[in-house]
């Protein structure tokens, strides 16, 4: 019964801390000379779609998302990709 309770505990532990790490991914910004918003978004469409990995095991789509992909695929557009602090 012990045991039980020990495999519980360390699934719920390991439950909470992929629920933590999804929270606290980091986001990226990407600059360009010229660049309009909509045109941002466009590209940033495109590139989360080559950039997903659909057998990824994630809660959300952005968790899904290869993060050095997309940004590669950004910098391929001209752009400039930065962690935000």
């Amino acid at each position: 019964m012990a045991g039980l309770a020990l495999v519980r505990a360390a699934v719920a532990l390991a439950l909470a801390l992929c629920t933590l790490a999804g929270c606290a991914a980091q986001r990226w910004s990407y600059t360009k000379p010229g660049m309009t918003p909509g045109r941002l978004d466009q590209d940033l469409e495109s590139c989360r779609r080559l950039a997903h990995r659909p057998y990824w095991f994630a809660f959300t789509r952005s968790g899904r998302v290869d993060q050095e992909a997309l940004n590669q695929c950004m910098q391929r557009r001209g752009y400039t990709a930065q962690r935000d602090e």
